[in-house]
């Protein structure tokens, strides 16, 4: 579901002031989960040696089984085989705290499920970030259930109106695009908030230059589009008439425009957000795998094709689910992600990378400065 540039290798990212970071993970989200969610854990703990990790789970659940059964099927005489064998007891497992559940919320259950039983996997790992037990949360599972959950029991940044999820489109250069599904239907000054919380964003974890930033909309004339587009497009242009140290303002824009990288961020509503995204990633599926039948045609393709196998996988790398950081739920009072639900272990491990980055990154704070500095122009609801 989630598109996200891939990111450097993880030796560079534990360097932040050797502080400990505390990441909460639902072990029961996703459609591989506790299997995958288990296995991308480990990897995790292996490579950032100062991360510790809560862990909610089923109590039906054996994870020192999955544990077990993740190790062996390491190569045997690898690096990291002996490292988990020496280690797991007395380094490995220090660094992790399992905590019972009596249920979960599984990838089919409606949010309105969620609190009738609170002693879930998903509510439990929330309180955590509520109660500051944990520096940000991971999951993998049912986003109906992630969106309700997380704004329920953790709640907004002080005058953020709406939460909304925040995806990075991987085209020539990054562009962030939100909402990308959390608000099926806004207001503009939501739209204008989400265009401050964007920008620092971007401005502190992507790239210190001014980013470019549009409305996503079907022309780039001032009379076209709906209400939504319109009015937004008046009130961000007008605090940009005051306010212009955050992001530059084209106005609207059109798919080609984010495909082509002209902008650097797009934002509109959730509904509209998230149909754009799944058309991207179904059309990259879809490129791939005719590209795929077209060199199995013949021995002659087959040939072609082996030789440009480098380049196909380097390109597929950057549609791959599996190397995405996933969304950040960005306005939340928490640092709190969501990864695909058909997430892998690798991508498990880049996830809590990402989450392990944004912790560092202390986002929240300077989104809350940069919010009461705007006050006077945000629409009240």
């Amino acid at each position: 579901m989630f598109f996200f540039r891939k990111k450097k290798k993880l030796e560079n990212v534990s360097n932040f002031n050797n502080k400990i970071i505390k990441i909460g993970i639902d072990l029961m989200g996703g459609d591989y989960a506790p299997i995958s969610t288990i296995e991308g854990i480990l990897l995790s703990l292996y490579e950032l040696k100062d991360l510790h990790l809560k862990i909610t789970y089923y109590d039906k659940i054996d994870y020192k089984k999955l544990i077990e059964n993740f190790i062996n099927k390491l190569p045997k005489r690898s690096k990291i085989y002996n490292y988990f064998r020496k280690n797991l007891d007395n380094e490995i497992l220090n660094r992790i705290e399992f905590i019972p559940c009596s249920s979960y919320i599984s990838m089919s259950d409606k949010p309105v499920n969620i609190l009738k039983n609170k002693d879930n996997t998903l509510v439990k790992v929330f309180e955590l970030l509520r109660d500051g037990v944990v520096d940000g949360v991971l999951y993998a599972g049912n986003t109906g259930a992630f969106l309700e959950t997380s704004v329920l029991v953790v709640g907004r940044l002080n005058g953020v109106k709406r939460p909304a999820l925040l995806t990075v489109l991987p085209f020539n250069r990054p562009v962030l695009l939100l909402d990308s599904g959390a608000n099926p239907e806004c207001k503009p000054e939501y739209l204008l908030q989400f265009s401050i919380m964007a920008s620092i964003y971007y401005k502190k974890i992507i790239s210190n230059s001014l980013p470019k930033l549009g409305i996503l909309n079907i022309g780039t004339e001032k009379i076209k589009g709906n209400s939504l587009a319109k009015e937004s497009n008046k009130l961000i242009g007008s605090y940009i008439k005051t306010n212009d140290n955050l992001f530059s303002y084209l106005g609207f824009v059109e798919p080609y425009d984010i495909v082509n990288s002209k902008v650097d961020i797009v934002v509109t509503d959730g509904f509209t957000g998230n149909i754009m995204l799944k058309s991207f990633e179904s059309l990259g599926e879809y490129v791939f795998n005719f590209i795929k039948k077209e060199f199995s045609l013949n021995i002659f393709n087959r040939a072609v094709g082996l030789l440009s196998r480098r380049i196909f996988k380097r390109i597929k790398s950057y549609f791959d689910y599996s190397e995405y950081g996933g969304a950040l739920m960005i306005g939340l009072n928490g640092i709190s992600v969501k990864t695909h639900g058909r997430a892998n272990s690798r991508a498990i491990k880049n996830s809590i990378n990402f989450t392990y980055k944004l912790i560092h990154n202390d986002i929240n704070s300077i989104i809350i400065k940069e919010l009461n500095n705007i006050r006077n122009i945000t629409l009240n609801s």
